[in-house]
């Protein structure tokens, strides 16, 4: 594969990877058009080594992946990372705050996003072979957690309503949660799901431990969902006002709609 490097190209590259899959958009730097949006789906689940070698495949196959990019943008989907309050953060004290929620080996990087308005540090495990790969292939990138675009999201859609905001996204067998009242972020997580019991079970569990009436309080969906899917008409049931977001460019796909709040 051709080092593409920082070149002058009109475009730019943001993807989204997780285990199963990953979803990504070129864009004009100028216009902001979007040229290729596109989703792809593993045939099975991946562990962090051998995405590597879906990645490759990706960049291998699709014509889209194989030019050169002025500015490219990872996201990382997965369950390893942990918020810290700005005040009390420690960088030096990262590895032992993932610790107290999710396995780590001494070998990982330990990177962090700041999240401003909400005077949070988000810690997170990005997966360095693949960091190595983009650094190989472009030069330097920027890259981020899913859950650190998933909230400054939740500010920008939320930060004027008084009332408690629910937003969802469902990814197939994950979906991330944020809740947000008065400026403020009540609570975010991400959940791996296998059935749609699962889904169901940590929606209510949420909202019941941050004492939220789900008769009166509205529930915003995004991500992989449909009216007509399982996932939808079993919330729909424990739900009164439940919504379905659109992406915000109709050049995507809901699936790839936190993606494409990168707009």
């Amino acid at each position: 594969m051709i080092n593409q490097g920082h070149s002058n190209s009109l475009y730019s590259l943001s993807i989204q990877i997780h285990l199963d899959g990953l979803s990504f958009f070129t864009q004009h730097i100028h216009s902001k058009d979007i040229k290729d949006a596109e989703v792809v789906r593993f045939r099975e689940n991946v562990n962090p080594t051998t995405l590597l070698v879906e990645i490759e495949k990706a960049f291998k196959e699709i014509e889209a992946l194989a030019q050169p990019f002025s500015k490219v943008i990872v996201v990382y989907a997965n369950e390893l990372f942990t918020l810290v309050p700005q005040a009390l953060f420690d960088s030096e004290k990262a590895a032992d705050y993932l610790k107290f929620n999710t396995k780590i080996l001494s070998t990982d990087y330990i990177a962090h996003d700041t999240i401003d308005f909400y005077d949070l540090i988000n810690v997170y495990v990005p997966y360095s072979n693949i960091n190595n790969f983009f650094f190989d292939t472009f030069g330097s990138f920027e890259y981020y957690h899913s859950t650190t675009i998933f909230a400054k999201h939740l500010l920008k859609e939320y930060s004027n309503n008084e009332e408690a905001q629910v937003l969802i996204n469902l990814q197939g067998s994950y979906f991330e949660m944020g809740v947000v009242k008065n400026k403020k972020l009540l609570f975010i997580n991400r959940f791996e799901i296998r059935a749609k019991e699962d889904f169901i079970y940590y929606l209510l569990f949420t909202l019941e431990q941050l004492e939220l009436n789900p008769e009166n309080t509205p529930v915003t969906l995004t991500g992989t969902i449909e009216k007509d899917d399982e996932f939808y008409s079993i919330a729909h049931t424990y739900i009164r006002h439940l919504i379905i977001k659109d992406s915000p460019s109709t050049s995507f796909t809901r699936s790839q709609s936190l993606l494409a709040t990168l707009l």
